[in-house]
């Protein structure tokens, strides 16, 4: 187990006094490490990889424009590891080929343990980004398909996990510009990880923001105003993509503003409507949802603060849970 201590200094949070005994959180346990954690492995941390390294199976686990994303096993020299594998069309144009390898010199300079490590990349057959394995699936579906089998306090949990990752892309001065919960894989039903940083930018050292200057097939819904109107593009505008990631999370699937089509779904936020709160949300995580869902962009919450209120909420219902004071009827299932 890895002693934390009360710093804080890393971006991992130290564990409760008093709260959390019966099952130790993600960070306190060596599921969160690194495949490279080894000095071993690390000597031959590159981007490329070797294709007689890599096994690759035939089950597809799902598929896009760009192409598939396969199962596979990636050798490295003391062990196996379970990877997931997004191979490229061959008959994509070279603009898709260099967006994926653009995604793919992102997330190799990212290593948290609430983000989807990447290995590396592989070009033989065809380019394939190799990355670790959440076998769990997306949050969204995941939720819908078990919302009568996952307690609040465990939507709780995997959104704090959410708020860690995106706190470190903050800190390392990255912009996701797609969070969602179509975008948070689940590693089991208690440790999620933030993934596709197909859309993502590293902000200059001096930059607080990223102007796009056109506008793509953009997911508007999580969308804060600025980025619709202006293109801007922050870690501010983040925020408010995981307010909407809360509240599909909270609506155990559902998906955000109904049916409303995007240009629909900006007026309404225009005249200073929100979406309401969901069922099952307790009020302290809708009261952050609407602080993430400020119209203007430097009035809201940073992810420091905004890690700080949901961290400071599951501990103090984890302490409730633990002394008896608080019963919750779903059941605590493992995925498989």
């Amino acid at each position: 187990q890895r002693n934390l201590g009360p710093l804080n200094a890393d971006g991992y949070t130290p564990e409760p006094v008093g709260a959390g005994k019966s099952r130790l959180l993600p960070m306190d346990t060596s599921v969160y490490e690194s495949p490279y954690s080894d000095p071993e492995e690390l000597k031959d941390k590159k981007l490329f990889l070797k294709r007689d390294h890599l096994m690759i199976d035939e089950v597809e686990l799902g598929a896009g424009n760009f192409g598939c994303v396969k199962k596979g096993v990636y050798k490295m020299r003391k062990k196996q590891i379970d990877v997931a594998i997004k191979v490229l069309k061959s008959n994509n144009e070279k603009t898709v080929k260099d967006e994926m390898m653009k995604e793919a010199q992102i997330m190799h300079q990212l290593d948290n343990p609430y983000i989807v490590r990447m290995i590396g990349v592989c070009e033989a057959e065809s380019l394939m980004l190799v990355m670790e394995m959440a076998s769990g699936g997306p949050l969204n579906k995941f939720l819908s398909s078990k919302k009568d089998e996952i307690p609040v306090s465990n939507v709780v949990e995997l959104m704090h996990q959410v708020s860690m990752g995106m706190k470190y892309l903050e800190e390392k001065n990255f912009v996701h510009r797609d969070l969602a919960a179509r975008n948070v894989l689940l590693v089991n039903q208690h440790y999620a990880k933030i993934s596709d940083f197909g859309l993502s930018k590293a902000l200059g050292a001096d930059d607080s923001y990223y102007k796009a200057r056109t506008a793509g097939k953009w997911p508007l819904k999580w969308y804060a105003p600025e980025c619709v109107l202006y293109h801007k593009f922050s870690s501010k505008s983040d925020v408010w993509s995981y307010g909407v990631t809360m509240w599909e999370a909270f609506s155990y699937g559902q998906k955000p503003y109904k049916k409303m089509k995007g240009p629909e779904v900006i007026s309404f936020i225009e005249q200073g409507k929100r979406m309401d709160c969901p069922v099952e949300c307790p009020a302290e995580m809708y009261s952050l949802m609407q602080q993430c869902w400020t119209y203007k962009w430097e009035q809201r919450p940073g992810f420091v603060s905004v890690e700080n209120t949901i961290r400071s909420y599951y501990y103090s219902i984890a302490t409730k849970t633990e002394n008896g004071s608080e019963t919750e009827d779903k059941s605590k299932e493992t995925l498989p």
